[in-house]
Order: structure tokens, then sequence, then C-alpha cells
């Protein structure tokens, strides 16, 4: 028991003087370990913190929004969205809970291209420790025979996998500490950085982002490192994002595109020595709505970092961000939250935070490690702030687009199957983003929409039903139709009107129908009795020759018969073209029963024999597609009727202060009493004419 307590207070006392002298000295004996495939301080480490409070605070999934100004660090092309000049300034409280300098810029617009310039000092995790370590042979170290400063006892030399969480904690403890310090330092380098951004279309749809920047070794880390290891780089980013309408209550679905150090190589100072700087990628989407609370917008966004580098462990490649943001207050606040997976055994971040601004503004976040395992240091907590002032609005002149709608007809009987046509036309240099026709009722409550995306259609037919698809009561509705383009302009029409209006053709002017067809009876006992007055005259004329032809002494021949007149009544004299006056009138000697519906009717006989029927009457009817089917009523009951006693039959239809003539053939008339041909043949078959002048049926 008394061996085994002296060994315990010797390990514990050989510990404590390893671990006071080892980190007074120079740190070459660290880097004889060989830590997996590290051999040499990180520079330019690819999984550092991010910059800007708000974006740490959504868990740094910011590459798809990028629309403040760190934008320059996750996404350059973002920055041409911003809508003003800013400053801004980042720091956090990390590294013994002392704030520091993080990230400061100043942007601005100039001309409609954005440039920015900054500076950035970022803060490396501790992260993952690597799985692997070789610790060599006694003997190579700052003096012969010695490593770690003469005290190789408390570790073999040899291979050691998956050291952390398998040595005794004291030695993972001097091991986690030698590489924090020599290895993956917290500061390693700072960047000064000149942005450029630019939309690449007219519609403020795609744009383009670009990163200069100068890189060098932090001062910090030069101070114990050494010159070995001081150096610079120059390096280029590439950011591109791109704003997809795909659905109509979406702001904007965004998809970014951010290429970091694409091209740029780190040289050291002392030796020439130049490596390849590590080369990694950002694929983000973000969806933008104001479904969820109205007027206010909600961000939904996912990052995929990844980087291609040989000297990178293989299980950090990859990195998932998860990031949830809402406005409130009419954009002046907000509150956020996020979640990084580094997709491997280092710890997960999880990340709130909150924003006020108005032109200045305050971000907060607050981040902490989720261990998961016991591969990695958790993470501890962390507090971020960024302070900001906005100022000099850059007032877009945004095109307005070009709208036209227009219904025809202007009346419709939707229960008798008639449908409109609105034709419509948006069009905006911009390009049209989505469009929308509303149709009201007198109450100024919707009943019907059409909507969609992209440029509207040049035509559409409605019929009468409202959103639920049934047919609406008759009456007097309104329209307007509007549209939005791609930077957010809107146009609209003046209010229209469009009329449901179901006359029942088959019952309207029944008096006029009622007196027409005593009038054609009145006709057609003229006509029987004119034919048997006719016939007894001629029965009696043959039977008087065959009385003289039988007498023995032939006589004198007959005078000249004479036939009785038949009085001509102011009707039958009219004359030709002319109209009779209203009153009562006689057709040929017959007397018509007038009741102010039907003005005038007769029979007239053109020079050459032909015979037509002309009537003229009052309508009710002010609608002239529905005065053209009354009128064709007309010639059905006047062709039933009178046969083919007259060659023509015309009728003229007087309403409001207009008056319309239908002229048909007698034939063509009758095809349509006998159901051959329907209204809109006879129609476009027969003379019609308005106020004196040809027109043409159109249904």
């Amino acid at each position: 028991m008394a061996r085994r307590i002296f060994l315990f207070v010797l390990t514990i006392c050989s510990l404590i003087a390893f671990n006071s002298r080892i980190f007074s000295d120079d740190f070459s004996d660290t880097l004889q370990i060989k830590w997996e495939s590290v051999d040499r301080p990180f520079f330019n480490k690819w999984n550092p913190f991010g910059v800007g409070a708000r974006a740490i605070g959504m868990g740094e999934a910011f590459a798809a929004i990028a629309d403040d100004a760190s934008a320059i660090y996750y996404n350059p092309a973002g920055l041409a969205q911003l809508d003003h000049n800013e400053i801004s300034w980042t720091g956090g409280s990390y590294y013994k809970n002392v704030p520091y300098t993080d990230f400061a810029t100043f942007t601005m617009s100039l001309g409609g291209q954005y440039f920015g310039l900054s500076y950035m000092k970022l803060y490396h995790p501790t992260g993952r420790y690597p799985d692997l370590i070789n610790i060599p042979q006694p003997g190579i170290g700052p003096a012969p025979g010695q490593l770690y400063n003469g005290q190789p006892l408390i570790f073999g030399d040899g291979l050691y996998e998956d050291w952390y969480g398998s040595l005794n904690p004291s030695q993972q403890a001097l091991l986690g500490d030698m590489y924090r310090k020599y290895i993956n330092l917290p500061f390693q380098e700072n960047q000064v950085l000149l942005t450029y951004a630019t939309p690449l279309t007219t519609d403020r749809s795609f744009y383009l982002g670009l990163n200069v920047k100068y890189q060098f070794t932090d001062a910090d880390a030069k101070k114990l490192l050494g010159d070995d290891y001081d150096a610079w780089a120059w390096a280029l980013d590439l950011g591109v994002l791109y704003k997809l309408r795909i659905i109509e209550f979406l702001k904007d679905f965004n998809i970014g595109i951010m290429l970091r150090d694409v091209s740029g190589r780190i040289k050291y100072y002392k030796t020439g020595i130049e490596r390849p700087l590590y080369f990694t990628s950002t694929l983000a989407v973000s969806m933008r709505t104001t479904e969820l609370i109205e007027k206010e917008v909600t961000s939904f966004s996912i990052d995929w970092d990844a980087v291609n580098d040989p000297g990178v462990f293989r299980n950090e490649k990859n990195r998932l961000k998860f990031g949830f943001e809402q406005w409130l207050l009419d954009g002046h606040f907000a509150i956020r939250t996020g979640l990084i997976d580094p997709m491997n055994q280092q710890p997960w971040r999880f990340s709130l935070g909150i924003s006020a601004r108005y032109m200045l503004g305050i971000d907060y976040a607050y981040a902490r490690g989720i261990p998961f395992d016991q591969k990695a240091e958790n993470e501890e907590e962390s507090h971020w702030i960024s302070l900001y002032w906005m100022w000099g609005k850059v007032a877009r002149k945004l095109p307005t687009p070009d709208v036209f709608a227009a219904v025809e007809p202007i009346s419709f009987a939707p229960r008798n199957g008639e449908t409109v046509i609105f034709k419509l036309n948006a069009s905006s240099k911009a390009g049209i983003d989505r469009w929308v026709l509303n149709i009201l009722d007198k109450n100024n409550n919707l009943v019907k929409t059409y909507v969609d995306i992209g440029v509207p259609p040049s035509q559409i037919v409605w019929n009468g039903s409202d959103n639920k698809y049934q047919l609406l009561p008759d009456g007097e509705y309104t329209f307007i139709f509007e549209a939005t383009d791609k930077l957010g302009s809107t146009s609209s029409t003046p209010v229209q009107t469009v009329k449901l209006f179901t006359p029942v053709i088959e019952n309207i002017n029944v008096k006029a129908l009622e007196e027409l067809r005593k009038l054609l009876n009145s006709i057609k006992d003229r006509d029987v009795k004119e034919d048997n007055a006719e016939l007894a005259n001629a029965t009696k004329l043959t039977e008087d020759l065959k009385k003289a032809k039988e007498k023995p002494t032939p006589a004198a021949p007959p005078a000249p018969m004479t036939y009785p007149e038949v009085a001509q009544t102011p009707a039958a004299q009219t004359p030709q073209g002319t109209t009779a006056t209203a009153g009562p009138i006689s057709i040929l000697g017959f007397p018509n029963v007038d009741s102010g519906v039907i003005r005038s009717a007769y029979i007239n006989t053109q020079p050459d024999g032909a015979k037509s029927f002309n009537m003229d009457y009052v309508t009710e009817n002010t609608l002239p597609k529905y005065v053209m089917k009354e009128m064709s009523l007309m010639v059905r009951s006047i062709a039933e009727s009178l046969g083919t006693s007259v060659d023509t039959i015309r009728v003229n239809a007087l309403y409001g202060t207009n008056n319309m003539v239908l002229s048909v053939p007698i034939a063509q008339a009758q095809n349509y009493s006998r159901g051959l041909i329907n209204v809109e043949q006879l129609l476009r078959g027969a003379n019609l004419n308005l106020n004196g002048e040809a027109i043409y049926p159109n249904f």
C-alpha cells in the first residue's frame, strides 16, 4: 500500500514539474510528436468561428441570406443586396473572457456597384483532437538524450490510437494543452479584405461577389512560434447568389455558393517555403417568407461546408449548419437560433441570438458546444456582439410594370352557357414576378381570384363562377388586375365592371309575340277570304260561259269583267321604304290591335312582284345580342304563319335611341322555323344593320 502511495505521489510531482517547464521553453519538443497528418501549426485553418453576431446566432447558416456587412465573410455576392452604407464591428468574449476585435468593416455603394474594406481576426475553437499521435524515442529534443526537457518517464515512445479518452486524465490534459498552444492556436492569422459585389441581371436575381485578401500571421502566434512560422498570403474568394421564386407567398428562395481561398499560396518569410492555401466551399439554400407572420420576414437556411485538402482530417471535411430567424415590429427586432453539426465526433454547437436596429443596430449571440463523446474537449460558452451604423439609404428607382386588362363582352349570361374573356398584359424591364386578377361583388367581397407567378396569359375565360366553382347571382361585378415585377414594384389597372345578366329569351315581350300571332292570324284569314272570293267569282264566270255556249244563237261577247275594288287603307298606300305611324293600323284593310309594342306591320309588293313582310316594334332589351335573338323569334313566328306567301321577312326593333333592322329570306326563315339551322346561322346568313350601318353578329 505504501509503495502504491509513493508511486502516485512521484507521478504527480513529475507531472507538475513537467507541466510547469514545458511551456516556458521553445516548442520544438512538441513538434517532434506527429499529430496524425499535422506536423506544423495550421495557417488559415478552415473551421474558425465566423464573423457577425447575427450570423453566429443563426449557426452561421448565412451564405444564402448574406444581407448585411458580414456577407463579406460568408458570401460577398450578398453585399449587393444592401440598400445602404454601413460601418460594422464584431467582438467576442473568448480567450479568458477578454473581449477582442474579431471583425471590422466599412461597406458602401457607388453607382450601383458595392465595395467593402474589412479587417478580420478569426477565433479557432479547440475542436476535435487528432485520433493518432506518434511519440518519438528519447534523444530527440532540445538537448541530446532528452525529450520534453528530460522528462520522458510520463510517456513511452510509440503510436497512440484514440489517445484522448484512453490515457489517464493527467496525460490527456498535458497533450491537450500542448496541442492547443502550439498546433491549433486560438488566433493564427489576420486578414485585410477588399470586396466587390454587383448584380448581374436587371431584375437583381443573380449576384456576384469577390474578396481580394491579404493574410498574415497573428502577432501573438508569431511571438510564440518564432520567425520560422511568420508567413503571408494573397488569396481570392468567389461568391454567387441566385434568387429564385417558386411559390407565390415566398419573399424569396435563395441559392448561395461560396468558394473560399479559391486561389492563393502561403509563403514563409524566413525559409521561403510556399504551400497552397486550403480550398473550401459552401453550398447554401434559404427560404424567406412573410406567410407565418404578416409583413414580417421569417427565414430558414441550411449551409453545407466542405474542404478539399488532403491535409485535413478525413472526419473534418464536411459540416452542416442550420439557422432560423424571425423579424418582428416591422423589421426592427429579431430573434434567431442555429445549430452546427460537424458530422464527426466534434462537439455540436448550439446558438441563440437577438437583434434591435433602426439606424443604429446591435446584434447579440450566445453559443455553446454540445459534446457527444470524449473525443473532443467541451467547447465553452461564448458571447458575441455586433454594433453597426447604417446611413445613406440607396434610393433605387424601380421601374413600374405596364399592365392592361379588359373584358369582352361587358355583359353575359352564365346560366345560358355564355362566358367572357379577360384580356391581360403585363410587362417590365425587370421581368414579371407574379400577377393576380381579383373579381369582387358589389359589397367589395372577393368572389374569384386568378393568381400565378411569371408572365400572365394573354386571355382568361370566365364562366361566372366563384372560387368554389358555384355560379354567381346576376348583378354588377368589379375586377382589378395587378402585376409585380422581380424588384417588388407593383402596378394595377383601374377598377372595371362586368355584368352578369340572364334574360329568359322565350318569355321576353310576351305581349309583342301575342299581338304578332293575332296579326298573322288576321293576315291568314284575309288571305283565305280573298282566295274564296276569287274562287267564287271564277266559278261564276265559268258557269256563265258554259250557259252562253249552250244558246243556239250566238250572242255578242260580254263586256270586260270588272272586279270589285278593295279599299286601300293608309297602311296599304304607304310608299315603299317608309314606316307606318304609330296608332291603330290595318293591313290590306284588316285592322290590327295596337298596344304600343308593335308600331306597324304590313306586306309590301315590289315592282318585280316580290313580297316582303315588314314589322316595326319596340323592345325592352338593351343589349344588341339579345335584341338579335328576340328578332329571330319574331322571324320564326312569322315564317310559321305566313309560309311562302312572302319572299322576305323584315323586322325593325326600336330600343333606346337605336334602330336595328333584320332582313331574312323566307327560305332561310323556314329552315330556322323547322330547326334545320340555329339562331347563329340564321343571323349570319341575314342582312343586319344598326342605325343604318351594316353589322355582323358576334357571339
